[in-house]
């Protein structure tokens, strides 16, 4: 819902309020796992924004992303959902190449998540995607070696 009612011209702190409304609206949570990220355009490159130094009150722009970090909390259960997602409806073509680059990484690792399989094999794959769709994307030189990165 949060994703749907998002428009330039809002208010970081709207998405936050909304997120809030509906998880106590339609799941009974009076509280939140931890403090409310909704950070956009230049926002999300700041660790854990949100909280009182940093607080949710940026004007969301046309061209900017969006990522939402947020969770619910339910007699006692901790929710965790996170995601990213253009403001306007549409990503550019750089905002895609990162978002499918990220895309195919996640794919990757949920495809090896079975037991017995060690966290660093599904987290250097993970890697290995990314700077695959990278290098194909121009932003990495061609002649570098993703085995040497």
């Amino acid at each position: 819902e949060v994703m749907r009612a998002a428009k330039v011209g809002m208010m970081e702190y709207q998405l936050e309020s909304l997120f809030q409304h509906h998880t106590y609206t339609h799941g009974g949570c009076r509280h939140m796992s931890y403090t409310c990220i909704c950070a956009c355009g230049p926002n999300p490159a700041i660790m854990h924004y949100g909280h009182a130094g940093r607080p949710n009150n940026r004007e969301l722009e046309d061209g900017d992303i969006a990522l939402l970090d947020m969770g619910a909390e339910y007699h006692c259960y901790a929710s965790d959902i996170t995601c990213s997602f253009p403001v306007n409806g549409k990503f550019t073509d750089d905002q895609l190449m990162i978002y499918e680059a990220v895309l195919a990484a996640q794919v990757a690792v949920i495809g090896m998540m079975k037991p017995g399989v060690v966290w660093t094999d599904m987290h250097r794959t993970a890697e290995r995607k990314i700077l695959e769709h990278l290098q194909a994307g121009g932003v990495l030189k061609n002649g570098c070696s993703i085995d040497d990165m």
